[in-house]
């Protein structure tokens, strides 16, 4: 194993356990300031910021489509979702396609 590889596992492990332990923390946080006043979101708050069906909104942030921070506990970053929803081109498609059955 070279100097680098081991580098990056050590990073990606600090990185990933950093995310879960402020996550919880930073949800919190989240949740105990009124909308608007914080750029991170709870994962109700942005279900509610983002007006998407519940259900499509978590198959959305499972597959990526929607930027999350934190482990067990997700948060959302205002930006970051502005950003997802900008992207989002045909979106009654993609809803269809989450819909469908595999």
């Amino acid at each position: 194993m070279t100097d680098d590889s081991l580098w990056n596992l050590v990073t990606d492990e600090l990185a990933e356990r950093l995310a879960q332990r402020l996550g919880p923390r930073l949800a919190e946080l989240a949740a105990a300031e009124p909308l608007g006043s914080s750029p991170w979101l709870t994962t109700s708050q942005a279900i509610a910021y983002t007006g998407l069906p519940e259900g499509t909104f978590h198959k959305l942030a499972a597959r990526g489509r929607i930027p999350s921070h934190g482990g067990r506990s997700k948060i959302f970053y205002r930006p970051e979702l502005d950003q997802a929803l900008l992207g989002f081109s045909g979106l009654a498609d993609e809803e269809r396609e989450l819909r469908r059955v595999r």
